[in-house]
C-alpha cells in the first residue's frame, strides 16, 4: 500500500492541543473524497463547546432506483488523542477507507456505499453517536457498518500478540485481523469474514460475536462500531486488537515506521471484496428474510452441479471428496428428484441438503481458490452460500459428514 495518505494524516490531531491540525485532516479527506468522483458532505454537530463535522462520501449505486436499498457504511475515525501522531489509531483506518473507496469506484453496486469518517471518536464517540442519532430520528436504514479501528501493525513473532479480556482464545503471533459483531450483527460478521478469506486467503481472521452490545466486554466496544450497536443497527469492528498487539497504541510513538503496509493492503483487499458481496444484493434479504436467501440457493443449483463436475476433474481434490461429489452430480443430473420441484417448498428440500452437504464438505476439504476458479455463478452468491452452509451444517451429524468426506482439514 502507498503510504501517501498516511504521511498526509498522521500527526496529533486532538480538539483541544491541535484544532488546526484536526481541521486539515478533515480537508485533507474532503479533498481526497472529492478526487476520487465521490459526493462529499458533512454531518455537523455540537460537542466540547464548538461544531464538528464528519465527513461522509457517497459513491451512488450503479443504477438509480426509486426503491434505493438500504447504503453500506464503511468508517473510520479522525482524531487522535493527546499527544500522539495516530498513525495505527487511526490513520491506518482512514487509508484503508480511502483505498477501498478507489478500488469501488468501477464496481457496478446495487447500493450506495458511504465512506464516513467520523470526528470525536476518542471523545467518547461523540461523533458517530451524533451521526447514528440522526439515523434513528429518521428510521433510516442502512445495510450494516464496517468499521476500522487501528488496522495497520502486525508483527510475525511468538508472544507478539496479548490476550484480550474476551471468552475466546487469540493466536500468540499478532498477524491476524479481528472481526467483532455483537448477536443482531452475526449475518454482517459471517459475510465481512467469508469475503475476507475467500479474496485474501492470506490475511488471517479471528472473528468474535458478543453477546447484547458487549457491555460485559468494554474492550469490544472501544470505537465507532458501539454507536450503531446502541441504536439496534448491524455493525463490525476490523481491529488489529491495539494496545493488545501493539505497543505504540495512544503513544507518541505511534509513527509511519510502526505500520506494516503489506497488512493494511491485505485488509484493503478484504474490506473491498466484502463491500463487493454486500451491494451485490438486496442486504436486508440476507440479514432479515432467510427464506429467499434458501430460494436463492435453489436457484444456485445449477451452478453448483457445474463446480462439482469440473471438482471431480481436478487432481488436487482428494479422492474421497471426489467419490461424494461424484454421487452428487449423479442425482442432480437426473430427470426426477426425491422431492419434485413442483411441490412448493419441499421441492427443493432436497437439492438444498445437498447445497448444504456439499459446500460444507468442499468448504472443510478443498482449497477454497480451486473453488473460486470453477465457481460460475455470481462470486457474492457464492460467498453467501459458504456463510449458510457454515451454519446449517451444525445440524447436520458429524459422523455424516466425516463419512462423505473425511475428516476436515
Amino acid at each position: 500500500m502507498d503510504d501517501t495518505h498516511l504521511r498526509a494524516l498522521i500527526g496529533e490531531r486532538h480538539p483541544v492541543m491541535s484544532p488546526a491540525s484536526l481541521r486539515r485532516a478533515e480537508d485533507y479527506l474532503t479533498e481526497q473524497f472529492t478526487h476520487l468522483g465521490l459526493e462529499v458532505s458533512t454531518h455537523s454537530f455540537k460537542a466540547l463547546g464548538g461544531t464538528y463535522r464528519n465527513v461522509i462520501a457517497t459513491l451512488p449505486p450503479f443504477q438509480a432506483s426509486a426503491s434505493p436499498l438500504p447504503p453500506l457504511i464503511i468508517a473510520a475515525h479522525y482524531d487522535t488523542v493527546e499527544g500522539s501522531p495516530g498513525a495505527d489509531d487511526n490513520a491506518s483506518g482512514l487509508a484503508v477507507i480511502l483505498e477501498v473507496a478507489r478500488n469501488l469506484r468501477a464496481v457496478p453496486t446495487t447500493r450506495s456505499v458511504r465512506f464516513i469518517a467520523f470526528c470525536l471518536e476518542e471523545e467518547n464517540l461523540l461523533g458517530s453517536l451524533a451521526y447514528v442519532s440522526s439515523l434513528r430520528a429518521t428510521n433510516e436504514e442502512i445495510c450494516g457498518a464496517i468499521v476500522l479501528e487501528c488496522v495497520g501493525y502486525a508483527r510475525t513473532e511468538e508472544g507478539s500478540q496479548q490476550q484480550p479480556s474476551i471468552p475466546i482464545a487469540v493466536p500468540t503471533v499478532g498477524d491476524f485481523l479481528g472481526v467483532v459483531g455483537n448477536v443482531i450483527s452475526a449475518p454482517l460478521v459471517t459475510a465481512v469474514e467469508a469475503a475476507a478469506n475467500l479474496a485474501v486467503p492470506e490475511l488471517k481472521t479471528i472473528s468474535l460475536l458478543v453477546p447484547g452490545n458487549g457491555e460485559l466486554l468494554p474492550d469490544t466496544r472501544r470505537s465507532d462500531h458501539a454507536a450503531f450497536w446502541h441504536h439496534g443497527y448491524p455493525a463490525v469492528m476490523l481491529t488489529d486488537t491495539a494496545n493488545f498487539r501493539n505497543p505504540h497504541y495512544h503513544e507518541p510513538t505511534d509513527t509511519l515506521e510502526t505500520l506494516n503496509l503489506a497488512f493494511m493492503e491485505k485488509v484493503a483487499r478484504a474490506v473491498t471484496a466484502a463491500a463487493m458481496a454486500l451491494c451485490s444484493t438486496t442486504q436486508a434479504t440476507v440479514i432479515r428474510r432467510g427464506k429467499s436467501v434458501w430460494k436463492e440457493a435453489a436457484l444456485a443449483v445449477p451452478h453448483l452441479a457445474t463446480l462439482v463436475a469440473s471438482l471431480m476433474a481436478d487432481k488436487r481434490v482428494p479422492a474421497k471428496a471426489k467419490a461424494t461429489l461424484t454421487g452428487v452430480a449423479a442425482y442432480l443430473a437426473m430427470p426426477f428428484d426425491l422431492i419434485p420441484d413442483f411441490i412448493p417448498v419441499l421441492g427443493y428440500l432436497d437439492d438444498l441438503m445437498l447445497v448444504i452437504v456439499v459446500f460444507d464438505g468442499v468448504l472443510n476439504q478443498i482449497d477454497e481458490a480451486i473453488v473460486a476458479e470453477y465457481w460460475k455463478g455470481d462470486p457474492a452468491m457464492l460467498q453467501r452460500l459458504k456463510a449458510m452452509s457454515r451454519r446449517a451444517a451444525r445440524f447436520i451429524p458429524r459422523w455424516i459428514k466425516r463419512k462423505l468426506f473425511g475428516p476436515p482439514l
